[in-house]
């Protein structure tokens, strides 16, 4: 029996990213939000639901008012490495309990050898990532079920020596898989200003009739210059015009998602955003399409080869980045012997080492500060988390029809 009317099918409009903070006030202004983005992570990942709504009595309100559609953040679909089953099937078991039809993920990587960086590094552009990313994608959308959508990165630097641009690599994935694209905007803002490409010139690139989705965020300039995505401010005013770009080039995009992850008060800040969203969006999609002809799809049950040798260089190339960031030990190593210090992760190409040598110091500097801040602040989040944990698992089980699982 559906419990919400089936109405999470084929979303339309412009909605904004779920927070369970803001749930009340995502109530009061339900008839100018069409739509809400959910965070698997903040349901299927422990240390969030607990701290959040442990017993998602929040997220079922919002999700019998609202047509909503999931968004992933920890896949780390271009890690060359074996996938994350538990994760994977922890998704489509949310996915399929709470009727969500339409998934997105973002197209990078962030997790290497145990180490999770928490923010996206961008693939190389070549042709061995698409490729890996190929693999991946097809093994996923078998144990999902269906096709899902992937997003472009704000990244603090380009990998140096691409043989294509980030436009023609996001191109050539949709050459090679079913999947469409969501566009994030301010992405693309950034990244522009940040590493010098033109935003009109990428949208004339991207196969724009494949975006789906777009994602419209706030962020800031830092000290040096360059354009950070936080998530925690209004979109940016040199945003709004490429958005409107954006919407008139992608005819097939049907949701419009506003991301705001903190500084959620005033939330009439939030709502202004989606206003002027809205505004552009309808002045130029007024009307729903009707609905396309359904389309048979073909469940391909492959599995993803890490350790094949068409993929050589690309895992080592990232287990020598990661260790670079995560290492100030093997950082000294490798400025001192790049060549040795690639062997270690059985990089031995001369072009892929060129890449590491090339990579943005300030840029791996900056990760490097993060990783560090991570691994200070993970103790006391587990420290917390132990203690809420076990109050919360008290409260569930003090409840008289509350489930074990």
């Amino acid at each position: 029996m559906k419990r919400y009317n089936n109405h999470h099918v084929r979303p339309y409009g412009v909605g904004l990213a779920y927070r369970y903070p803001v749930h009340d006030q995502a109530l009061a202004h339900r008839e100018e939000i069409d739509l809400l983005e959910i965070s698997t992570e903040d349901y299927i990942v422990r240390e969030r639901r607990f701290s959040g709504d442990p017993y998602e009595e929040k997220l079922e309100e919002a999700l019998a008012i609202f047509p909503s559609v999931a968004h992933g953040l920890s896949l780390s679909i271009g890690t060359v490495a074996p996938l994350n089953d538990f994760y994977i099937k922890a998704t489509r078991q949310f996915l399929e309990s709470h009727e969500l039809t339409v998934f997105s993920e973002h197209c990078a990587f962030h997790s290497v050898d145990g180490n999770d960086l928490t923010m996206f590094l961008p693939l190389p552009f070549e042709e061995e990532s698409v490729q890996w990313i190929k693999q991946n994608y097809d093994a996923i959308r078998g144990q999902l079920e269906r096709p899902f959508a992937l997003e472009n990165v704000t990244y603090h630097f380009p990998i140096p020596k691409g043989s294509l641009s980030e436009a023609q690599f996001l191109k050539r994935l949709t050459e090679e898989m079913d999947c469409t694209l969501l566009l994030d905007v301010t992405n693309v803002f950034n990244n522009a200003s940040n590493h010098g490409y033109d935003p009109i010139e990428f949208f004339e690139e991207v196969p724009m009739e494949r975006v789906s989705q777009m994602h419209l965020a706030g962020g800031h300039k830092t000290p040096d210059g360059k354009w950070e995505d936080s998530h925690s401010r209004p979109v940016m005013d040199q945003v709004w015009p490429l958005f409107e770009e954006a919407v008139k080039r992608a005819k097939n995009c049907e949701i419009v998602i506003l991301e705001r992850d903190s500084k959620l008060d005033p939330f009439d800040s939030v709502i202004s955003d989606i206003r002027k969203a809205r505004e552009i969006f309808y002045s130029i999609r007024p009307e729903k399409p009707k609905p396309k002809a359904s389309t048979s799809f073909e469940t391909v049950n492959s599995f993803p080869a890490p350790g094949a040798p068409q993929f050589e260089h690309l895992r080592g190339f990232q287990r020598c980045l990661m260790a670079m960031i995560t290492s100030r030990e093997y950082r000294e190593f490798f400025e001192s012997n790049p060549e040795a210090a690639s062997a270690e992760f059985e990089l031995t190409d001369k072009e892929w080492i060129d890449r590491l040598k090339l990579c943005d110091d300030d840029g791996i500097d900056k990760l490097a500060y993060s990783w560090d801040y991570i691994q200070k602040d993970d103790a006391a989040i587990e420290e917390e988390y132990r203690k809420s944990e076990w109050e919360v698992w008290a409260d569930i089980l003090s409840k008289e029809d509350a489930p074990l699982t």
